[in-house]
């Protein structure tokens, strides 16, 4: 939900990691007001993003050529076969990006549901 409120958390991009740290250590647990405490820690960029609700019969390919279709800097999809039927996937997948920004903003065309793969079959 992108509505502009504060969603209670912000992120924080430093010049170098010992500046980070050293943020880390001073600001994690500490009381902004009483009984309110900010929560520190460092981020680690993700480049691979979760997608289910996939249809069983659609291939590895199929999915790359449909997130190729939506979003920007696809690298590689990892996709498992079905334990009873090795034909057909899991119904999930992992769709690894070329940077943490791509997987970012593939993440974000998705979670407003204006994007729908397979006509959301």
């Amino acid at each position: 939900d992108y509505n502009g409120q504060n969603r209670g958390y912000a992120f924080v991009v430093y010049c170098s990691p010992i500046d980070a740290k050293e943020s880390v250590k001073i600001l994690n647990n500490l009381e902004i007001r009483q009984g309110r405490t900010l929560g520190v820690c460092m981020s680690v960029d993700n480049c691979r993003l979760f997608i289910g609700g996939i249809p069983k019969r659609v291939s590895k390919e199929d999915i790359r050529e449909e997130m190729e279709k939506v979003t920007e800097g696809v690298v590689d999809v990892i996709v498992y076969p079905s334990a009873s039927d090795k034909t057909k996937n899991r119904g999930f997948a992992f769709v690894e990006y070329e940077s943490h920004r791509a997987a970012a903003m593939a993440r974000r065309k998705f979670m407003n549901g204006r994007v729908q793969l397979w006509n959301h079959q």
